[in-house]
């Protein structure tokens, strides 16, 4: 799973020219006139928005008063019903001066963000009529998951930056006290989470705080600052010693507060079933789909394109095994890639995509671990997202580092790294994009992406090609049932034996499906994103294989959607249109 830094935390450009833009020239035509301040009005809409909060702005810009954002405020942010009625007015307002905007006068690239924020706005607005539906805390993608690894990787570009991330350290408890009265509030009214949740999520925040004196966050910081050039070694001390005072009076009771309001508010919650089963939860599940795959299907369009892909994906690999008699045996026997090293994963890859891919842009990137108090609820591994005017440094976070994870880390290292996340989203970033299009999460895109790229890499790691066929196509099947056993379980109403049952078809073992059942009962549409971006990305490449015939080439298309860039899968389909047109010219 890419480490989009939630909504709050994004990457974005800005252009240096806000005030050159409002000026205006008495020699510009109309036309420029109008492609000049929609230009303004996308760096503006930038500069709002990467503001919000301090962790955003760090993720975001390595020098961000080159970019006219100066007397910067230290915060997290609120996380309030009253400020998420306040972002979606700004939303409102945005949108309304988006559309005074004359289409035609726009340049193609203009029109194409013109589409992508106009339709996010949209998207943002209807998911924004459930706003007591919202979750931020869950056990693998919850703030108080995420937030550990976020602290720990705040960049230190200069001294200021060291003293900006020691200001913000107190905020985490008022953070979290905005938290806890949300969940309060959800609970008022009948829709705080299950027990089974809340118990995990307390489990992750005591683990995370276990030996309070001996906290990641502690040692972390103490290597990163005693590596920082020019700190004599008092001022080394000293920091060390504010970080440590920060982590355990207010960090570590930040997360005991939690603890406290969710072990108080256990009991509350009316529903141990899917969000079908609350008063609006099948519409907020299809708002939530929506939003976290980018698609423009209806939810019946989405079951009947997961069901397919799940019956053919069975056709498959019984052809597969008709043809191969001994691949069964080959899977079962399948212990190891050629390669185990992530950072030799990474050479290999970004050598061996060349033929189908763009020339990578070279940067650097370092495969680091998740702390083992983290271990449990975070996922197999996670690329944080660099600031866009500091690209050449990326990270590459892998939970686990025994020799079984590492055995099979190949094809998890082409999502996070080569071509997955970081390829694409460096690659973007070199395209200079219009600088709006870095603050909006598109997930569909990203994971469709990254997962389309996973399933590639089974064919370039050095493995028996039947193998690497009948890895590829289990593997989606298993995503597709995860994602489609989720719809059922929160769109449809399926119970616990209703899942259970419908997994065992596809794994035969009851108590694995039980399992499973309670991952997707915990965090609606987390596989969404994946299995139906990659299925919209299958789409969109079937629809131009047959458009263009003999004249279709892999890399062309790759290159293509990376040009796009992260949008609707609505948006990419009706420039594919056009690039398929110019392609067959």
């Amino acid at each position: 799973m890419q480490k989009k830094l939630l909504k709050f935390l994004t990457v974005a450009v800005v252009l240096l020219s806000l005030t050159i833009y409002g000026s205006g020239c008495s020699k510009q035509t109309p036309q420029v006139q109008v492609q000049n301040n929609f230009d303004a009005f996308m760096n503006e809409l930038f500069v709002q928005e990467v503001q919000t909060d301090t962790l955003s702005l760090n993720y975001s810009l390595a020098n961000p008063e080159k970019y006219g954002i100066e007397n910067k405020k230290t915060t997290l942010g609120e996380y309030s019903v009253s400020h998420m009625n306040e972002d979606l007015s700004v939303s409102e307002n945005n949108l309304k001066r988006l559309l005074s905007f004359e289409y035609n006068q726009l340049t193609l690239k203009q029109k194409l963000t013109y589409d992508i924020v106009k339709k996010y706005y949209e998207t943002d607005l209807n998911y924004g009529d459930y706003t007591y539906y919202n979750e931020c805390l869950g056990p693998t993608t919850g703030i108080q998951a995420q937030l550990p690894i976020l602290l720990a990787e705040y960049s230190f570009y200069k001294r200021e930056d060291i003293d900006e991330y020691l200001r913000l350290l107190p905020c985490v408890y008022d953070y979290f006290e905005d938290i806890a009265q949300f969940e309060r509030e959800k609970s008022e009214r009948g829709l705080f989470m299950s027990d089974h949740v809340a118990d995990r999520i307390i489990a992750q925040c005591e683990a995370f705080i276990a030996n309070p004196k001996e906290n990641f966050l502690i040692n972390y910081f103490n290597e990163k600052i005693s590596q920082y050039k020019g700190l004599s070694d008092e001022e080394i001390a000293s920091y060390q010693a504010v970080n440590k005072d920060a982590i355990l009076n207010d960090v570590v009771p930040a997360y005991e507060m939690l603890i406290e309001v969710l072990n108080e508010l256990k009991g509350s919650g009316k529903n141990d079933a899917g969000l079908y089963y609350y008063p609006e939860g099948q519409a907020y599940y299809e708002s939530l789909a929506k939003m976290k795959t980018g698609s423009d299907k209806s939810m019946q369009e989405i079951i009947k394109m997961l069901d397919n892909a799940i019956g053919k994906g069975v056709v498959d690999i019984t052809s597969l095994t008709m043809t191969d008699p001994s691949i069964v045996d080959k899977y079962l026997d399948f212990t190891t890639f050629p390669i185990t090293n992530p950072e030799e994963i990474l050479s290999d890859l970004k050598v061996d995509i060349a033929a189908d891919f763009p020339e990578a842009v070279p940067v650097n990137c370092k495969i680091k671990y998740v702390p083992e108090s983290l271990s449990e609820y975070l996922s197999p591994a996670m690329y944080l997202v660099p600031p866009i005017d500091n690209y050449s440094n990326n990270d590459i976070y892998i939970n686990g580092n025994d020799a079984k994870t590492l055995s099979m880390i190949y094809t998890t290292v082409a999502h996070e790294g080569y071509p997955g996340h970081l390829y694409q989203c460096v690659y973007f970033l070199n395209q200079k994009p219009a600088p709006i299009r870095n603050v909006m999460n598109f997930v569909g895109y990203d994971e469709g992406w990254a997962t389309y790229v996973e399933f590639y890499s089974y064919h370039i790691a050095g493995i028996d090609e039947n193998l690497a066929d009948f890895l590829e196509i289990n593997n989606a099947v298993i995503l597709c049932m995860y994602a489609r056993a989720d719809i059922g379980i929160h769109y449809e109403g399926w119970t616990k034996k209703n899942v259970v049952n419908y997994i065992k078809n596809f794994i035969g073992d009851a108590k694995v499906a039980g399992l499973i059942y309670d991952t997707l009962l915990e965090e609606p549409a987390i596989y969404l994103p994946y299995a139906v971006g990659y299925l919209e990305i299958m789409e969109l490449r079937k629809e131009a294989e047959l458009a263009l015939g003999d004249k279709f080439v892999a890399k062309d298309f790759h290159r293509f959607l990376l040009d796009i860039g992260p949008a609707q899968f609505g948006v990419i389909e009706d420039y594919l249109k056009l690039w398929v047109k110019n392609s067959t010219k």
